[in-house]
């Protein structure tokens, strides 16, 4: 879990411009203080699937979309996963917005690419433990995967309970920087 400093500027839209001693100051210091700020918090369940490929044994939940279809082609079985950096990351950046704007976004992507790098890690974790047979990572919002199914999330993960992560009508989930996706594990090959 680290927060990449070229994938922070490339969340700020920076594409090899050269930043000053103070700016790259000021990278640093956001980061430091979204560090500080983390309550980071996963969670995961492994689920058999039925027959046609998207739906979760046992727990009445099917996955829409054409594009989730797609990507469980040849998977037997998937992982719901959940993480969150929680609460004092959201008061964070909300506080640096109005006391230091400039600090406020660079704390925001430097958060973007510390929950990425989290969700990398619970995917490494858990390919290592299929021996490699898994898909990406595949979110709700991704192309036809409607962001409705977060509610399935939710539920399959309790994830008030566990993370502290509540979903909005809208199905946004708080705190903001918070990530739920799908992965894949594919059947064994059958031997030649």
């Amino acid at each position: 879990m680290n927060i990449d400093r070229a994938e922070t500027l490339r969340y700020l839209g920076f594409r090899g411009q050269e930043l000053s001693p103070s700016d790259l100051d000021r990278l640093d210091r956001a980061a430091e203080l979204t560090l500080a700020a983390a309550d980071v918090r996963t969670a995961k369940a492994r689920f058999g699937l039925e027959p046609d490929g998207v739906t979760l044994q046992g727990t009445g939940v099917t996955f829409c979309g054409s594009a989730i279809g797609r990507h469980l082609a040849g998977c037997d079985a998937v992982y719901v996963v959940a993480c969150t950096l929680g609460l004092g990351v959201d008061r964070l950046i909300a506080r640096l917005m109005r006391e230091d704007p400039a600090l406020g976004v660079m704390a925001d992507a430097s958060a973007v690419s510390l929950i990425e790098s989290v969700a990398d890690d619970l995917s490494d974790e858990i390919s290592d433990a299929e021996g490699g047979r898994t898909t990406r990572r595949f979110s709700c919002g991704y192309a036809d995967f409607p962001l409705e199914q977060q509610a399935d999330f939710m539920r399959l993960l309790d994830m008030g309970r566990r993370l502290g992560v509540f979903i909005g009508a809208d199905y946004l989930m708080t705190p903001q920087k918070t990530v739920t996706a799908v992965i894949g594990v594919r059947g064994e090959r059958e031997e030649q």
